[in-house]
């Protein structure tokens, strides 16, 4: 009875002195966590997925906060956003964790880490920048260094993965083509088998082989009246979201494209190469004494002219003006020998394919004092293709000074090639025929007539998009989900069209990088405070434990 009273006596001055032991597990400071949603992050070499692994990861952060610390979560998908941000209460951040999903579109690394350096703030001392990913973001134009330390947990551990990269259709005199291509991410063989869906319906199938890290174009057949086609392979690959690729087959609508010229054949032809072109041509002296002329101009989506510049250009209508004469008002000169044609700027979507090598011009029209727009193609005696953007006042334009009969500009593939991306980019699809990456607002052209546009995305949600305008084009931006959307456009007399827009993610390898292109200050640790646990609570009840069997013990003795 004198040892238990001693002890619980013992456990009564220990408790007494608030005994406590210090952890470091709390996180203090200013902590930036950056959380990859991009489509990789999808994968499935780590279960359940990357992006689960990361979930979970920035739960434990979470919990880890401590009373002083502070956490601010940041989404790196296409468009970057900061989801919670607090001090010391983990509960908005672990709710915004529970509502976070992947999407099919990339990692944008720049704009991530520009909000990080935002929410930092001026002073960032005591601030660590966490990124969790598995490092397959959009490139960055440079390497960064940010003034505070920067971790970077790689998620994922394999590249393993086979899909569909990319589809297209291909217009045929016997028919239109889908053409697959197929690639092997792997290290080992892979055995696929190829399906062809059109309009919903299997109509083909192949058998496939390809060597570790080796790609195939497949071909198929595409059955008559078909709106679109899904090619899709088997069996499937650690990221499910790449096994399928979709193409739209049938075009929207005709586009009317009206020429303008004394009879050049080489312009009528490189027109005629869309298949959704319907051309016209009429003279000059046709069209300067035509009593209705803005009527007829607004009855076409492109007004093409050759050689020729009207007394007034069309106000609403896109036009393409081909070895203008001299023109005052425009800035146009008499023509001068440019010399080696170059592109102006490196990438620009208008030269996709455009090879202007070798490509021999004797004359072009002086462009040099012109302020018509920007130059896509220039040469030593100044621009040779200016395009102007749309505003609200002029429709879209542009200006190529190449006179074609004093070239062999006309002979080369890089002309048809060049005046089909022109007349693309003046007189768009309705819808783009096109594949769309995921999370990129898509402008529709729905043309006179339209009242409004209805879009129903894969998951089935409905939007409707207002008519804008006289031919006013129309910005669709829910575009995150890959998969077909539905496309209805309907005409102010109630007319229904449907038609529909290929939304393809753009995954080109899921294998994790060791290291992101981010530096910080020398590396260190998370920031963290000692947390002290009391454990006094533990020994008075201890105390009161030992003082009941004592006096259990002293009445049993009794």
């Amino acid at each position: 009875l004198l040892m238990l009273q001693a002890l619980a006596a013992a456990l009564v001055i220990g408790a007494l002195l608030r005994p406590a032991f210090a952890t470091a597990q709390a996180l203090s400071g200013q902590n930036i966590v950056v959380i990859d949603t991009s489509l990789t992050m999808r994968a499935t070499d780590v279960a359940p997925s990357r992006f689960a692994r990361a979930i979970a990861d920035a739960r434990a952060m979470v919990h880890r906060l401590g009373p002083h610390g502070r956490m601010t979560l940041i989404a790196m998908g296409a468009d970057p956003v900061v989801l919670a941000s607090s001090t010391g209460d983990s509960q908005p951040l672990l709710a915004a964790l529970a509502h976070l999903q992947p999407t099919d579109g990339q990692a944008n690394l720049q704009d991530a880490l520009q909000l990080a350096v935002a929410a930092a703030g001026p002073r960032s001392q005591g601030t660590h920048l966490v990124v969790l990913s598995d490092g397959v973001t959009e490139p960055l134009p440079e390497p960064v260094t940010l003034p505070f330390p920067v971790t970077y947990e790689r998620i994922g551990r394999s590249g393993d993965n086979s899909g569909v990269t990319s589809l297209s259709i291909v217009h045929g005199i016997s028919g239109d083509q889908a053409v697959a291509h197929v690639q092997d991410f792997g290290r080992q063989p892979a055995h696929l088998t190829v399906l062809l869906q059109a309009n919903g319906r299997l109509t083909d199938a192949q058998a496939v082989q390809l060597g570790p890290g080796r790609g195939q174009d497949v071909t198929f057949s595409v059955p008559p009246a078909s709106s679109y086609v899904k090619v899709s392979i088997l069996p499937g690959g650690a990221l499910a979201a790449d096994d399928s690729a979709y193409a739209v087959v049938t075009p929207s609508r005709a586009v009317r494209v009206l020429l303008v010229s004394a009879g050049d054949v080489f312009l009528q032809q490189a027109l005629s190469l869309r298949a959704d072109v319907k051309l016209t041509t009429e003279t000059p002296a046709a069209y300067q004494l035509a009593s209705t002329r803005a009527g007829a101009s607004a009855s076409a989506d492109l007004v093409v002219f050759d050689g020729y510049v009207p007394p007034s250009l069309p106000a609403a209508t896109p036009f393409l003006l081909v070895a203008p004469p001299p023109e005052a008002k425009l800035g146009f000169g008499p023509p001068v020998a440019p010399g080696p044609l170059l592109p102006a700027e490196a990438n620009d979507p208008l030269l996709y394919d455009v090879d202007l090598s070798n490509v021999d011009v004797a004359a072009t029209t002086d462009l040099a004092r012109s302020q018509f727009g920007r130059v896509v193609i220039t040469s030593s005696a100044g621009p040779v293709l200016m395009v102007r953007a749309p505003s609200s006042v002029n429709p879209p334009a542009a200006v190529l000074g190449v006179y074609l009969h004093d070239s062999d500009f006309v002979l080369r593939s890089a002309f048809p090639l060049l005046i089909d991306h022109l007349s693309e980019y003046l007189a768009p699809d309705a819808v783009p025929s096109g594949s769309q990456s995921p999370g990129q607002p898509v402008t529709l052209s729905p043309g006179p007539g339209v009242a409004r546009a209805i879009v129903t995305t894969p998951h089935g949600h409905r939007y409707v998009l207002p008519w804008g305008g006289q031919g006013a084009p129309l910005v669709f931006a829910h575009t995150g989900t890959a998969g077909l959307y539905e496309v209805t456009l309907v005409t102010r007399q109630g007319v229904r069209q449907t038609t529909y827009l290929a939304v393809n993610p753009a995954a080109d390898g899921i294998s994790p990088l060791p290291s992101l292109e981010v530096a910080g200050t020398p590396a260190m640790a998370l920031p963290s405070s000692y947390l002290y646990q009391e454990i006094w609570p533990l020994m008075a009840l201890l105390a009161l434990a030992v003082l009941l069997i004592e006096w259990g013990a002293y009445h049993r003795a009794r």
